[in-house]
């Protein structure tokens, strides 16, 4: 048995092809050898079987090999294999960490990578999160934005038809006005609310993606930079360093206490999750992302929807960024890590997966070709990406940033006082930021 376990065990060290980033031996067809590149992804996010399976018969001297970790897990992971002597070549995380890991020497630029026109063919919004002190690190692989979904059935009878078009959106006191006149019941006995809660990050109030834009849309970016609209606009100083003024500004408090009243003044939201209340039409209105089509596409919910542009206070804004693909800076096979990122980003293996997933395309020359996204509902997602779209606030700090302020918007939404809240996120953000 010891000399038939050894004899098994050498003719498996023979036979098997190359350890991620290493190649196999040469053939007729691979002189070189074929490159296994080891690639770091989320569960049930790209690349696709089917676009590693295209990629590879394009590049018939190169494999894929594949690292699949929990979304709640991965940056853990990262951290991890970037400190590691043998990192992964390729990495798929979630792009607003951008600038944390350009900072941290994690993420190689691929600007010398770009070929002449691509940095013009990226949504401008796609472009400013993954750009670091003047270095892109991801071509970006899809966008998102978010708008307001609504039963159609129930709006019917009120005469209530929202807008399709973003140059007549609604104003969020229209918005709100609505959300009144379909909601049933009130106190404890509502059984059709206005807004359904949030179903993002943990199902509770504040989460940075879609709360932050009660207060940044109270803003101006059209105003003076020093002035106090145009800060509230951002939400945190343009070089990341100062969020005193940005975040807690008087247009912030504002738009903080007209979150607040959606809960506890106006009460046309529950503070507590509902699974699926639009689904179940236990809501008139939804806030979600482009992906919610295909769900409703997909699984009827047995009443006819719509969709709306998200709302605004002041100025219309939305928030973007989704995941993205990088090439880790200590991996072993820069170029070859770059082509891929690159070809899974761009061109026809791009194009078919945001097709098939219904996703925003980032290059604008993908777009132009998808005519599903000119037509509604999609293609006010699409407008919003490229007309109101910027990611929440850039940082290389940005997940302390992301809980200290979704920390402090849920407090808001629970009741605490804006201004007094605002004021102590700012306090807790400024020694992070001064790093």
């Amino acid at each position: 048995m010891l000399r038939l376990s050894t004899a098994l065990l050498a003719a498996t060290l023979f036979a098997a092809p190359a350890f991620a980033g290493e190649r196999s031996a040469p053939t007729a067809d691979c002189p070189q050898g074929v490159l296994t590149l080891s690639v770091l992804k989320p569960q049930n996010n790209p690349p696709t079987p089917v676009m590693i399976s295209a990629w590879e018969t394009a590049n018939k001297c190169m494999k894929i090999e594949l690292n699949e970790v929990p979304f709640g897990q991965l940056a853990d992971k990262i951290n991890v294999l970037a400190a590691s002597g043998n990192p992964p070549d390729v990495v798929m995380y979630d792009g607003p960490n951008t600038q944390t890991y350009a900072a941290a020497g994690v993420l190689l630029p691929l600007d010398k990578y770009f070929p002449a026109g691509l940095k013009a063919d990226m949504v401008q919004a796609t472009l400013d999160e993954h750009t670091y002190e003047g270095k892109i690190y991801s071509p970006g692989t899809q966008q998102a934005s978010l708008a307001l979904f609504y039963n159609a059935d129930m709006l019917a009878p009120l005469g209530i038809t929202p807008p399709r078009e973003l140059a007549k959106a609604w104003t969020w006191a229209e918005a709100l006005d609505a959300m009144k006149k379909c909601q049933k019941g009130e106190g404890d006995n509502v059984t059709v609310w206005g807004l359904a809660p949030s179903r993002f990050g943990n199902a509770t109030p504040g989460f940075v993606y879609r709360d932050l834009l009660f207060l940044r849309t109270f803003g101006d970016p059209k105003a003076a930079p020093d002035s106090s609209a145009y800060k509230t606009y951002w939400a945190l100083s343009r070089d990341a360093k100062t969020a005193q003024g940005w975040i807690n500004s008087p247009e912030a408090v504002e738009g903080a206490k007209f979150y607040s009243d959606l809960f506890n003044v106006h009460k046309v939201t529950p503070k507590a999750g509902i699974p699926n209340a639009f689904q179940d039409k236990k809501a008139c209105f939804t806030i979600d992302v482009s992906y919610f089509v295909a769900g409703l596409a997909n699984n009827d919910p047995g009443f006819k929807w719509g969709v709306t542009p998200l709302p605004y206070a002041k100025a219309p804004i939305v928030h973007t960024g989704s995941i993205t693909l990088g090439v880790m800076a200590k991996g072993k096979n820069p170029d070859e890590a770059a082509k891929f990122v690159l070809d899974m980003s761009t061109g026809k293996i791009a194009e078919d997966y945001n097709r098939a997933a219904r996703a925003l395309p980032v290059m604008k020359s993908i777009a132009a070709k998808m005519t599903e996204l000119q037509s509604y509902p999609l293609n006010i997602f699409l407008e919003e990406v490229q007309q109101w779209g910027h990611p929440r606030p850039p940082s290389p700090h940005f997940a302390q940033y992301d809980k200290i302020v979704t920390d402090a918007l849920r407090d808001i939404a629970y009741g605490a006082d804006p201004k007094t809240r605002l004021d102590s996120a700012a306090r807790s953000l400024q020694p992070i930021l001064a790093r």
